[in-house]
């Protein structure tokens, strides 16, 4: 038993899809029609919001600013600390803001103000209507459960507001009043308020430091007193009686002597060796015949005698010897004389090596004596040491008791000066005083009348234009209700049913054969592919196009369509081809998309049905103007919703890609596209128009390859 399409009843207009929108001539028409409807409302917002204001206390706010800085200069600074101190974080200045909101400088405004006899933070009538209605609710605090003190100072947080000025270290006090001079007091004397506890907390602190300072130099003068006394008596008792040299460390007097010893000893053996080396050295010049020339023995005035005339005795033998022979007796008498003068510079130089030798053994018999001195001392250093290394170690304690003693002295004397409170100054100062406001704040007279004349007027036009849409929604004659095909027996359908749906004959050749297995693969895996798809959604919509201009272009969507409805799915096929129309073609009478859009027939009229087949066809129908357009109306959009609630599968057959827009205009709407191409197509323009449709909005389309550019029939029921 087969399956036949039928239209068995009608989809509600609800569910087909909504009115085309109302034209702007449309809705200006009716804002004038219900003109007294948004005049009256905006006349009444207005009245209201005067009359508020009229009822409403101004408030006048008043701002004092304060910038968190270190105050301390060169002669406030503790005399300990040299560098400056670091400038404060982002976390330390938000303290500072909770510190002026702490409930210790807020009560002692409210009473240096005397703020609860005033009647704005403490009114002789309680609590307001507002207050108890609110707390009722639980949004604040009951008033009637609330002290006098905690009611002001309820008032007084409600007024405050304290914040840091974006990312800097300034922090701002407003603080709002009925009255605008004391809304400027409040915030002075909050301000004023905090830098005297800034110096208060350094006061205290610094009287606390003073008295644990006093404590230790009184326990440290203790004690460096008894490391004195133990010091003295140690070297009392170890006689390690010392003595400075100049800027040398005191010594001990047998380490004085030993040094002492020591020196003249080392400068004993160094005349000694100084004394020995002159011996030798003279006495080998003479045994070596070698002339004298030590500077002992050249300074000598006698031997500069002797040899002052050896040089003259030389000159004048060399004179005369150019005249007289060597034997000559002049000759032989002078040269007597030189040897005569050789032998006393020897025998002068000989002398003088035996004074060195006499110095010499002076010197070794010091050194000997010397060296007993210090043998006979370095028992009594080595004892004397012992005893310094104790001493050093007593000294040690009672200087390092001394040092902290001072120290703490300082710190001490410093910290009572610093205890005077003017001498603290407050890590902040006041940069900007308040001023009484000259207007003010609250209420925004001009911002409240605007927000309630123009909130009243755009509630009332939308509530116009609204009822306006729903009117033209119910009473939208254009596109009438959708009718809702269902599956029954071949036997229980008439061959037609005439006022249900027409069928159109095909007077086409029979290329349109029905038959499921005549499909290609490639159409074949297309088919399946929507199949699959359609299975998990409502009105899947696959738009179907080709590259260039091709004749079968519909015969092929036919064909898929037929194949598709065989898989027991709800078809129609949608015409969008208004360009492609023939002037031959004789199913132009019969109404289509170009009239449904245009609102001269409705969906009952312009659906077919395929009597080879289930599926459902919408023509392209007659368009007046550019299809485009029509296309790209609000109009298609209804359309297609409905359809989608209807069918499982909505195909919307579209001309070329390449010449015309209709395709790329419709691939946003669709869930995937067929895009059919021939042999003459070529690769580019193939891969062009593919980039179209994906650049669209697609991200499914299929190329389907067919032979064959013949011309084919207009879409029509078969």
């Amino acid at each position: 038993m087969s399956e036949h399409s039928t239209y068995a009843g009608t989809q509600p207009a609800g569910e087909a899809g909504a009115a085309p929108g109302v034209p702007v001539g449309g809705m200006m028409a009716a804002l004038w029609r219900a003109r007294a409807w948004i005049v009256v409302p905006v006349i009444l917002a207005s009245a209201a919001a005067v009359l508020w204001l009229s009822s409403v206390t101004p408030l006048y706010r008043s701002t004092s600013k304060i910038l968190v800085e270190n105050q301390e200069t060169a002669y406030t600074r503790p005399s300990a600390t040299t560098e400056e101190r670091v400038l404060l974080d982002q976390e330390s200045i938000k303290s500072q803001v909770q510190l002026i909101l702490s409930g210790d400088l807020s009560r002692l405004v409210i009473r240096e103000l005397d703020l609860a006899s005033l009647p704005e933070f403490n009114p002789d009538g309680g609590p307001s209507l507002t207050s108890r209605i609110l707390s009722v609710f639980g949004v604040t605090r009951d008033p009637s459960s609330m002290t006098n003190d905690e009611r002001v100072l309820d008032r007084y947080y409600e007024r405050l507001v304290v914040y840091q000025v974006d990312t800097s270290r300034v922090i701002a006090i407003e603080f709002s009043s009925e009255d605008p001079e004391l809304a400027a007091r409040v915030a002075n004397a909050i301000a004023d308020g905090y830098i005297e506890m800034q110096k208060t907390a350094k006061r205290d602190a610094t009287t606390e430091a003073s008295d644990w300072l006093r404590r230790q130099v009184d326990s440290l003068r203790d004690k460096v007193n008894e490391a004195e006394r133990k010091v003295d008596e140690f070297r009392t008792e170890n006689g390690l009686f010392s003595t400075l040299r100049g800027t040398a460390e005191p010594q001990s007097l047998s380490t004085q002597q030993l040094t002492e010893l020591t020196t003249q000893l080392a400068l004993a053996r160094a005349q000694k060796a100084e004394a020995q080396a002159k011996a030798r050295l003279i006495r080998e010049m003479l045994d070596s015949g070698r002339p004298v020339e030590s500077s002992e023995v050249l300074n000598s005035p006698l031997i500069q005698n002797l040899v002052a005339q050896q040089v003259t005795l030389r000159a004048q033998i060399a004179e005369l010897s150019m005249t007289l022979g060597p034997r000559h007796p002049r000759m032989q008498e002078l040269n007597a004389q030189l040897g005569d003068l050789r032998q006393q510079i020897r025998e002068e130089a000989t002398k003088y090596s035996r004074a060195a030798e006499n110095d010499a053994a002076v010197a070794a018999e010091r050194e000997q004596d010397l060296l007993a001195s210090v043998d006979s001392l370095e028992t009594g250093v080595a004892e004397s040491n012992r005893a310094e290394v104790e001493l050093r170690a007593l000294e040690r304690d009672a200087k390092s008791q001394r040092d902290l003693l001072e120290l703490l002295l300082a710190r001490y004397r410093d910290a009572t000066a610093r205890e005077d409170l003017e001498a603290l100054p407050a890590d902040a100062r006041i940069i900007s005083r308040a001023a009484p406001a000259s207007s003010p704040y609250f209420p925004k007279t001009l911002a409240t009348l605007l927000a309630a004349f123009l909130g009243s007027l755009i509630l009332s036009c939308g509530i116009v234009i609204t009822l306006e849409l729903v009117r033209s929604a119910n009473a939208y004659p254009g596109v009438g209700p959708l009718p809702t095909p269902i599956r029954t027996d071949d036997a229980d359908v008439p061959a037609a049913v005439p006022g249900e749906y027409r069928v159109i004959e095909s007077r086409s050749r029979p290329a349109l054969a029905p038959d499921p297995e005549a499909l290609g693969s490639g159409l074949e895996d297309i088919r399946d592919e929507i199949v699959v798809r359609s299975a998990g959604e409502v009105g899947h919509t696959v738009l179907f196009t080709a590259v260039r201009r091709i004749g079968g272009l519909q015969a092929t969507a036919m064909r898929l369509a037929r194949s598709i409805a065989a898989q027991g799915r709800r078809v129609v096929v949608v015409d969008t081809e208004f360009a492609e129309q023939r002037a031959d073609d004789e199913s132009d009478d019969v109404p289509g998309l170009g009239d449904l859009l245009s609102g001269a027939t409705d969906f009952e009229e312009a659906i077919q049905r395929d009597k080879s087949s289930r599926v459902h066809v919408i023509s392209a129908g007659q368009v007046d103007g550019d299809p485009l357009i029509l296309l790209a109306s609000g109009r298609m959009d209804t359309v297609l919703e409905a359809l989608k609630h209807t069918y499982d599968v909505v195909i919307l057959l579209a001309p070329a890609v390449i010449r015309h827009g209709e395709a790329r205009l419709l691939a946003p709407r669709a869930d995937q596209a067929v895009l059919l191409l021939t042999g003459s197509s070529g690769d580019s323009t193939a891969r062009r128009a593919q980039d179209r449709l994906l650049d669209a909005g697609l991200v499914n389309v299929a190329l389907l390859h067919v032979d064959g550019d013949q011309d084919g029939p207009r879409l029509t029921a078969a």
